[in-house]
């Protein structure tokens, strides 16, 4: 079972071998550009990582609690649903009970006949949005969010801030291979952790004094690979755990997770996830407070 998703993949790309995806005749759409409408004291970074993101809900109920709140979150993948959510009501009152409650269920429109470019179309992830959140589009939430998604042709980072907010939500979280992309300003996108799974170098950008990063991702398993889907899988877990590591560098703070062998969508531990994701936020935050002050210091 374990590498029954990898198998029907290469099944389905060989059912659909000889059709490509088709650029739009059109240039790509220009992007909207994010303004801070006020300086930017502290960012939130939220990375992917399936259900193992409902511990960065733990951890912001913790950073709410202490009261550290952010002027600006940008959220990846898994991170782009849990920032939607605490960007729309920054008490989370309501939605953190129902977001222990999400299933794979809820979020995977699998087809007997799938998409030729993925399983799942990702409807669901859209409809859910639409349906739990009260903002629709990026202007009405309370705190400014940047939602990352990556072009699928191009390569680039790609920064949505304008966009209706649940279709931007799928976009990001469009895994490849599971999700099919998701057309948008003539681009076509995927998953924003193909090219920056943990979105740093956005929240630098503009400015942040104090990033500080919610890190869900695992180590790398102890097994050893046996076949070559284990070596392409292997390989994969590598190059993205590079690519953590290379944003972590730059963070100034790090909540990071004690994940391994975990997987993509594990429901049965959602409440487990919370409580960790609460632990490990309770130990960093006497370090962030100081990095607060020491960045309040400076300023004054």
């Amino acid at each position: 079972m374990k590498y029954f998703i990898i198998i029907l993949i290469i099944a389905c790309g060989l059912m659909f071998g000889c059709t490509t995806l088709r650029l739009p005749k059109e240039e790509p759409g220009k992007l909207h550009v994010f303004t801070a409408k006020k300086p930017i004291r502290i960012a939130l970074v939220l990375g992917g990582g399936g259900s193992k993101g409902l511990a960065q809900l733990g951890a912001i109920k913790e950073l709410e609690a202490a009261g550290i709140r952010p002027d600006l979150i940008v959220g990846c993948s898994a991170g782009s649903m849990i920032g939607a959510f605490y960007a729309d009501d920054p008490t989370l009152a309501t939605m953190g009970m129902e977001l222990l409650k999400l299933k794979r269920s809820h979020l995977l429109d699998m087809h007997f006949f799938p998409s030729r470019f993925g399983l799942a179309r990702g409807q669901s992830i859209q409809q859910f949005m639409e349906t739990h959140l009260k903002a629709k589009t990026f202007e009405q939430l309370s705190i400014p969010l940047i939602v990352v998604a990556t072009d699928l042709f191009t390569g680039e980072i790609i920064e949505l801030s304008q966009e209706e907010l649940p279709v931007a939500i799928r976009a990001s979280c469009a895994y490849p291979g599971i999700f099919t992309p998701v057309l948008l300003h003539n681009r076509y996108l995927v998953d924003g952790g193909v090219s920056s799974p943990l979105p740093v170098e956005i929240a630098k950008k503009y400015g942040a004094d104090l990033v500080i990063v919610i890190d869900v991702s695992e180590k790398l398993p102890p097994s050893k690979p046996s076949h070559l889907f284990g070596v392409a899988k292997r390989s994969m877990e590598i190059m993205y755990e590079k690519l953590v590591q290379q944003a972590r560098a730059h963070a100034d703070i790090v909540i990071k997770m004690d994940f391994q062998d975990v997987g993509m969508f594990s429901e049965h531990l959602n409440h487990y996830f919370y409580e960790h994701g609460r632990q490990q936020a309770l130990q960093m935050i006497p370090a962030i407070k100081e990095a607060l002050a020491k960045s309040d210091a400076i300023a004054s």
